[in-house]
C-alpha cells in the first residue's frame, strides 16, 4: 500500500507535466500526510541534507570548467591538434569528432557541453567533407554521450554519492566502457562513410605541423592527466580535482587571451542554470530515499521480485530494458534517483557486483541522453547544427545502435568494467 501511494502520486504528477523535482517532493509530502509519520518540517530538513554533500560540489565546478574551456578557446586548440595528429585514421573528420568528444569528455563530464563545444568546430568541417547533414548531427549527438561516461562524470558523482559507491572506483571502471563506446562509434562512422560514398582522403601533415599544433594545445592535453592522475594518485579527491580543473581552465583561457570577463560571466550564469537543476533534483530525491529506507519498501519489492527473475542474467536483461525505456522519457539524474532505490537492491540480492551494477545503471541511462523524445543531447545538437529534431534523430539511429551494443556487452562482460579498478586496487 505504501509503494502504491508513493509511486502513484509520483507518476501521476509526472504525467500531468509537473517538473520531476517537484513530483518527487510531492510524492514524499503525500505519503507523510497519508501515513501521519512526522511533521512536514522533515521535507525541508531531508532535502537540505541531501544537497549538503561535499562531493556534490564537483558538479558545478566541472560544469564551470567545461563552459570556460569552450569560451576560452581550449576546445578549438584540442580539435586542431587531434585533426593533425590523427589524419591517418580512417573515417575522416567524423573519426576526429569522436576522438575530440572522448578527450573533451575527460575534461568536463557533461554531454551537452561536449556537443556544444566540439560541434561548433567539427560540424562545419563535416559539411565541407561531404557528410549528410543528419548523419553529421547524429554523430555529434551520440559522440556527446561520451561526456558523462569517460571520467570525470557528473552522473557517476551523483550515483556514487547517493548509493554509497566509491566515486574514484566508478571513474576507473568507466574508462574501458568509454573507450569501447568510442571505438563502436568510430567503426560505425567508417561504415557510414563507405556506404554514403563520403571521401575519406584528408590533408597529410608534417611532423613540424603536428608539433606546432601540440605546442598550442599542450595545456589542454595536460589537464585530464593532472585531474585524473591526481584522483587516482591520492593527491586530491574528485571534488578537489574539479576545483583544480576550474583554476587550470581559467589560467589557460586568460593565457590564450580568448577568455574575457564577459565570457567568464556567461559561463558562470550557464553553470548556475545547469548545476542548480541537478542539485535540486538530488535534494528532492533525498526525501524519497529516506521514506523508502524508513518503510523498507525496496527490501519488500526485492523479496517479491527475486524469485521470479531466477538469475542475475535475467535481471540484467530486464534492467537494461527498463533503463533504456525510462532514459527516453526522463532526465538521467532524475531517472537514476527514482529507480535506483528500487532496482539496485534487487541486483545486489541476486549477486551482481556493486561496482558493475553502477556501470550498467549509469551507461544505460546515459544512452537515454541521445534517445528521443527527450534526449538532452539531441536538443543540444539541434541548437548547435541548426538541424531539425527529426533530422537529427534520423541521422543518429546507427550511432545509437552502436552505443546500445557497447552497453549490452559491458553489462554481460563484467571484467570490462572491473579490470582496471581491480588492478589498481580501488574496488
Amino acid at each position: 500500500m505504501s509503494a502504491l501511494v508513493i509511486f502513484g502520486i509520483l507518476i501521476g504528477f509526472i504525467f500531468l507535466g509537473v517538473p520531476v523535482c517537484f513530483s518527487i517532493a510531492y510524492s514524499g509530502i503525500g505519503y507523510i500526510l497519508h501515513a501521519q509519520m512526522q511533521p512536514l518540517i522533515l521535507i525541508a530538513q531531508r532535502s537540505l541534507n541531501g544537497m549538503d554533500n561535499y562531493t556534490l560540489l564537483a558538479i558545478p565546478l566541472f560544469t564551470l570548467a567545461g563552459y570556460m574551456m569552450d569560451k576560452g578557446g581550449l576546445s578549438k586548440r584540442l580539435v586542431n591538434f587531434l585533426d593533425k595528429a590523427f589524419f591517418w585514421i580512417p573515417g575522416g573528420i567524423g573519426t576526429i569528432t569522436v576522438l575530440c568528444c572522448a578527450v573533451f569528455a575527460a575534461l568536463t563530464g557533461s554531454g551537452p557541453a561536449t556537443v556544444a563545444a566540439i560541434g561548433a568546430i567539427t560540424y562545419p568541417a563535416m559539411m565541407k567533407a561531404g557528410y549528410h547533414k543528419n548523419s553529421a548531427a547524429g554523430l555529434l549527438a551520440c559522440g556527446g554521450a561520451l561526456g558523462p561516461v569517460i571520467p570525470p562524470s557528473i552522473c557517476m558523482i551523483v550515483y556514487g554519492t547517493t548509493f554509497g559507491v566509491s566515486v574514484p572506483a566508478m571513474f576507473m571502471a568507466a574508462v574501458v566502457p568509454g573507450l569501447l563506446m568510442s571505438l563502436f562509434l568510430i567503426v560505425t562512422n567508417i561504415f557510414i562513410c563507405k556506404r554514403q560514398g563520403i571521401a575519406q582522403t584528408r590533408t597529410r601533415y608534417s611532423l613540424r605541423e603536428i608539433w606546432e599544433a601540440f605546442t598550442q594545445s599542450w595545456g589542454v592535453l595536460l589537464l585530464p592527466i593532472v585531474v585524473l592522475g591526481g584522483i587516482y594518485g591520492g593527491i586530491f579527491t574528485p571534488t578537489e580535482a574539479s576545483a583544480v580543473c576550474v583554476v587550470f581552465a581559467l589560467v589557460l583561457g586568460f593565457c590564450y587571451r580568448e577568455l574575457t570577463f564577459k565570457n567568464l560571466l556567461e559561463s558562470l550564469i550557464k553553470t548556475v542554470e545547469t548545476s542548480a537543476m541537478v542539485i535540486v533534483i538530488v535534494g528532492m530525491s533525498a526525501i524519497l530515499s529516506w521514506i523508502l529506507s524508513a518503510t523498507g519498501i525496496p527490501a519488500q519489492i526485492a523479496a517479491q521480485v527475486v524469485p521470479f527473475l531466477g538469475s542475475k542474467y535475467v535481471y540484467i536483461i530486464v534492467l537494461l530494458i527498463i533503463l533504456f525505456v525510462i532514459g527516453c522519457l526522463m532526465e538521467t539524474v532524475a531517472s537514476m534517483l527514482i529507480l535506483g532505490p528500487i532496482l539496485v537492491p534487487i541486483g545486489l540480492e541476486l549477486g551482481v557486483n556493486e561496482l558493475h551494477l553502477s556501470m550498467i545503471f549509469c551507461l544505460a541511462l546515459i544512452v537515454g541522453m541521445v534517445t528521443p523524445p527527450f534526449g538532452l543531447n539531441l536538443f543540444t545538437a539541434c541548437a548547435t547544427t541548426g538541424q531539425g529534431f527529426m533530422e537529427v534523430v534520423k541521422g543518429m539511429v546507427p550511432y545509437l545502435i552502436a552505443l546500445i551494443s557497447a552497453v549490452v556487452i559491458v553489462s554481460f562482460v563484467p571484467e570490462l568494467a572491473l579490470f582496471l579498478p581491480r588492478v589498481l586496487g580501488v574496488t
